[in-house]
C-alpha cells in the first residue's frame, strides 16, 4: 500500500477520505490549516508555505491527494494564496522530492457558466468558470497538465460535483457519493500508469448535468446513486423559474464577483 499526503484533511470530504483511504490500507499523513473536529492527528500547515510543503513531501510520500484550499467563492487575496499559490507550492514541492502522483480536487465550477440547457456536459468541453473560485480550479487543472508535460508528474483532476447530501432536484442529479469518490481516488493511487486525466466526480444519477466518457482508462464507474437514498428524486423536473437553475454553476454562478459593485 502507499504512503499518502492528504491535504484539506479536516474538511468534509477530507475527513471521509482520510477514513476510507486508511481502511484501504494506505498510510495517511494528514494536513490542514486547522485541526480536525474528530480529534484526528493533523499536521497543521499552510499550503503556500514552501518550507512546510517541503517538510511534508520529504517524508517518503508515494502520492498526494490534494483537497486543501478554499472550497467556495471568496476575496481574491484569499483565493490567490490558498488555491493558486498553494497549489503551485504543492506541485513544485512534489516535483523537487520526486513525488510523481497527485490527485487534485477540482470542481464543476470550471464550467459553471454554461446554461443548464447545454447539459449533459462532457469533460472535454472548453472552460467557462463561474467564479474566482472556478478560475482557481482552472489554474489547478492547467498546472497539473503543465507539470505532467514538463516534469512527468502524473495526475488526476477530479471535478467534484455536489458533495453534500442533496436538498434539491438539481443537487440530486449532480450528487457525488463519498464512497464513489473514495473508490476513484484509490484507483488513481493504485493504477500503474495514471498519466494526466480529468474526470467528473459524480455518481450514477438520472438526469446528471455532467458526464464522463464511457470506458475511461482508470476502469472506474460509480456505484452509488441518489436514487438509493431518501433524497429529492433526480427524475423530477428542475424548476427553471429559480434563477439558480439556469446556469450549471447554480447559485454560485449568480454571485457578484468579490469587490464588484452591486
Amino acid at each position: 500500500m502507499s504512503r499518502i499526503l492528504l491535504t484539506g484533511a479536516s474538511g468534509y470530504l477530507g475527513t471521509r477520505l482520510r477514513t476510507a483511504l486508511a481502511a484501504a490500507g494506505h498510510t495517511i499523513i494528514a494536513t490542514d490549516i486547522r485541526p480536525a473536529a474528530d480529534g484526528a492527528a493533523i499536521e497543521i500547515a499552510d499550503l503556500a508555505d514552501a518550507a512546510a510543503m517541503d517538510g511534508l513531501m520529504g517524508r517518503q510520500i508515494d502520492a498526494v491527494v490534494h483537497l486543501g484550499g478554499m472550497s467556495n467563492e471568496g476575496d481574491w487575496d484569499l483565493i490567490l494564496r490558498a488555491n493558486i499559490m498553494g497549489c503551485h507550492t504543492l506541485f513544485e514541492a512534489a516535483r523537487r522530492h520526486g513525488v510523481n502522483r497527485i490527485i487534485y480536487a477540482s470542481s464543476y465550477h470550471v464550467v459553471g457558466f454554461y446554461p443548464t440547457e447545454a447539459a449533459p456536459l462532457p469533460v472535454d468541453i472548453a472552460y467557462r468558470p463561474d467564479t474566482l473560485y472556478g478560475v482557481s480550479k482552472v489554474f489547478g487543472e492547467s498546472l497539473a497538465r503543465f507539470y505532467f508535460d514538463k516534469h512527468g508528474v502524473q495526475s488526476l483532476s477530479i471535478r467534484i460535483c455536489s458533495a453534500y447530501d442533496p436538498k434539491t432536484v438539481r443537487e440530486s442529479r449532480n450528487w457525488c457519493d463519498p464512497a464513489d469518490l473514495a473508490r476513484l481516488v484509490n484507483r488513481a493511487i493504485e493504477i500503474d500508469q495514471l498519466g494526466c486525466q480529468v474526470l467528473y466526480g459524480i455518481s450514477d444519477n438520472p438526469g446528471a448535468f455532467f458526464v464522463n466518457r464511457a470506458g475511461n482508462s482508470l476502469g472506474w464507474a460509480p456505484q452509488g446513486s441518489s436514487l438509493q437514498h431518501d433524497f429529492p428524486d433526480p427524475r423530477a423536473p428542475v424548476d427553471f423559474d429559480d434563477p439558480a437553475n439556469r446556469l450549471l454553476g447554480g447559485g454560485m454562478a449568480l454571485r457578484p464577483a468579490p469587490g464588484a459593485a452591486g
